[in-house]
């Protein structure tokens, strides 16, 4: 009996099958990791991309006739609209608020917005007010983007939390 235990320990024929046990899970969750970061960049990138590109566009728009610029708004919000501009947003995941604003002092006097009706949140007249001067008008975007995790999501979104949203606020001068 003494011989046969010595000879188990001293085996060699399973330690293979027990290190890949033990090194593959790390090498998945590594792999996922890896693959989920450049998802969230690749996301967070296009949000970016989007609030610049609706800016730029919007701070061209000539309000002549009247109303113009409130019609080129409704079109730039639109889901098939936004998915051609970032085809890696979910349009449903994206929240969008546009606002097209003249200085009268220190103080945004909003001229447009979408949502219609909306307000400046604080960041939002914080760029307003460092960016623009007394009598200019410019167009503020902000685009807001829920990322979701195709790994291991329900592990992993209560430590990430806030991560997963993203915000991005652009301010333009009205050309």
């Amino acid at each position: 009996m003494g011989n046969r235990l010595r000879s188990f320990f001293r085996s060699r024929h399973a330690t293979a099958a027990v290190e890949f046990a033990l090194i593959v899970p790390v090498f998945i969750l590594m792999a996922a990791g890896i693959t989920e970061f450049g998802r969230y960049f690749c996301v967070s990138d296009a949000a970016n991309r989007l609030a610049t590109q609706y800016a730029n566009v919007w701070s061209d728009c000539s309000d002549v006739p009247a109303g113009t610029c409130n019609t080129e708004l409704s079109t730039l919000t639109a889901s098939a609209t936004i998915q051609n501009f970032a085809p890696q947003l979910v349009a449903s995941q994206a929240s969008i608020s546009m606002f097209q604003i003249t200085m009268s002092g220190s103080t945004p006097t909003v001229v447009y917005s979408y949502p219609s009706g909306g307000s400046l949140s604080a960041a939002q007249t914080t760029a307003a007010t460092s960016t623009f001067t007394n009598g200019q008008s410019g167009v503020i975007v902000t685009v807001g983007y829920t990322h979701t995790l195709a790994f291991f999501p329900e592990l992993m979104s209560p430590f990430l939390g806030s991560l997963l949203n993203i915000s991005y606020t652009v301010a333009q001068l009205k050309s």
